[in-house]
């Protein structure tokens, strides 16, 4: 079940309306993209943009916003509100590198609209808004209502091969007084995966929409009634026993924290765990100082597992980089099945590769021998991109007392002092180095902490650690001794050595 924080935006502001009506809105803040990245942070898979002056207007009034949010944050985002013209979608989907479009009005006017931006697009990328009043369809962000019966219209959806809605009780809506259950069981039959929106109150509230697809929260969040990390953590773990006394004398007023502490505006420490697909022939392979490759299965299944285990996101390397149409159509695949984050790398040389792996739903862009031998490719994908998706690689390998940067897979010492090109891939524009220890790479003999500690000290930008993680103690200690922000790793979980859920267990305990 996914837990979708909501960012509804009006003037560039992030607001929530009582019931839809603009008359009746709050203003939460003037810095939409410091939400979101709070958000993030706190553990979000996916957020839910909505254009509120987009949905009254049909028009894009909030695009600057939407484009400084999406260059703030990687995880995936889904965005309704004036979307009503195939250029609109294009720009979004494409240009901007929104992952999926909501669409209103335009599906009840123009059901015809629906079915070819389906055929366009795929049914991973369009998603139908949903939003009911007194058993009605609503249209025009919500001031008119039409005589189409929400179960009918939701049929209709099926149908025509949509897979994704997202249903709204306009009443219920910012009203923090529960969804409307009762709806939402007259859905379930109908077997079309379905977002809760609207009315969510409290923790409870939360905990019942596991049943399912997804929920979104918003107004609860904003007022203080439900810790979102904390939610956000038992979203990936079965409820615990016993649980529901605690989230019931939540919803009835327990202590659930000030709304300043449950903003999360700033960024936090993040210690987020990224398994590592390398990826040739359209198979995950691994071996040990980056030569004697083995297979060890199929990219999507693999990451299909890893995303149920917790991921909080996943890499995938081209190796060889010898066919990339197959490679893109596997990303294209793999982003469509599944939310977690991909960050795609291997063979990107021009910006026109990172425009094509953000189109096939790419979080973010990783790029590496390309980089050293045009320093300036940085700068031009995080001035047309965003830095926060854009990825330095770095293989590196101690030389004396300093450690060199290597290109071509590991093949090519280019005498390049890794502190120096790291601190310079920063003030280009990279928004996070993956440092990959040569030595250490598929040996599990455990991360290069000094060569880790002395990046993460050097630089203000995130270092994802990687290369020799054997056990679980391996990912703990990178996290306590070195100052990373993410722990990269392949073998310990393609060989069944450990999980996710084991690695976020022990640095709870801070020991494995």
């Amino acid at each position: 079940m996914l837990i979708i924080p909501a960012i509804d935006l009006q003037n560039g502001e992030a607001v929530r309306l009582y019931q839809g009506d603009y008359n009746q809105k709050t203003v939460y803040s003037n810095d939409p993209a410091a939400i979101a990245l709070g958000f993030q942070n706190m553990g979000a898979k996916y957020l839910h943009l909505v254009d509120l002056d987009g949905a009254k207007d049909g028009n894009t009034a909030n695009i600057d916003t939407i484009r400084k949010i999406r260059a703030a944050i990687h995880i995936p985002i889904q965005l309704g509100g004036g979307i009503r013209s195939a250029e609109t979608v294009n720009m979004y989907l494409n240009d901007l590198g929104i992952n999926r479009v909501i669409l209103g009005t335009i599906a009840v006017t123009n059901p015809d609209f629906v079915g070819a931006m389906l055929a366009q697009h795929g049914p991973e990328k369009i998603v139908v808004g949903v939003d009911v009043r007194h058993g009605k369809v609503s249209t025009a962000g919500w001031r008119e209502d039409s005589t189409v019966d929400y179960l009918e219209f939701i049929q209709s959806l099926k149908n025509m091969g949509v897979k994704t809605i997202v249903v709204t009780d306009i009443i219920k809506d910012g009203s923090l007084t529960a969804p409307n259950w009762d709806m939402y069981k007259q859905i379930k039959p109908l077997g079309i995966d379905f977002v809760v929106s609207g009315g969510v109150a409290c923790e409870e509230d939360i905990e019942k929409s596991r049943d399912y697809y997804a929920v979104i929260v918003g107004k609860a969040y904003y007022e203080g009634r439900v810790d979102l990390k904390k939610c956000l953590e038992k979203a990936v773990a079965p409820l615990p026993e016993g649980s529901g006394s605690e989230i019931h004398s939540r919803c009835n007023g327990g202590d659930v924290g000030s709304k300043a502490s449950n903003r999360g505006s700033a960024p936090l420490k993040s210690q987020r765990i990224i398994p590592c697909l390398d990826i040739k022939a359209g198979r995950v392979v691994k071996g040990i100082n980056f030569v004697n490759l083995t297979s060890v299965g199929d990219p999507v299944e693999i990451s299909r597992h890893y995303e149920a285990q917790g991921a909080d996101e996943i890499v995938f390397l081209d190796i060889s980089a010898e066919d990339r149409h197959a490679f893109y159509d596997l990303i294209r695949r793999t982003t469509s099945e599944l939310t977690v984050p991909i960050t795609v790398g291997g063979g990107v040389r021009t910006i026109d590769d990172f425009r094509k792996l953000f189109a096939c739903g790419a979080a973010k862009v990783s790029v590496s021998t390309a980089a050293v031998a045009n320093p300036q490719l940085i700068k031009e994908a995080a001035d047309e991109f965003g830095s926060a998706r854009i990825v330095v690689a770095i293989d590196a390998k101690k030389h004396g007392d300093s450690y060199h940067v290597y290109i071509k897979g590991g093949r090519e010492d280019t005498g390049i002092d890794l502190i120096e090109w790291a601190q310079q891939c920063e003030s280009l524009g990279a928004g996070e180095i993956l440092l990959t220890s040569m030595d250490g790479d598929g040996t599990q003999n455990g991360y290069d902490i000094d060569m880790t500690r002395a990046l993460a000290s050097n630089v203000n930008i995130p270092v994802i650690a990687s290369g020799g993680c054997g056990k679980v103690a391996d990912i703990v200690d990178v996290f306590k001794e070195t100052g990373c922000d993410a722990a990269l790793a392949a073998s310990i979980f393609h060989y069944g050595k450990a999980t996710i859920g084991d690695v976020r267990q022990a640095m709870e305990k801070g020991h494995a």
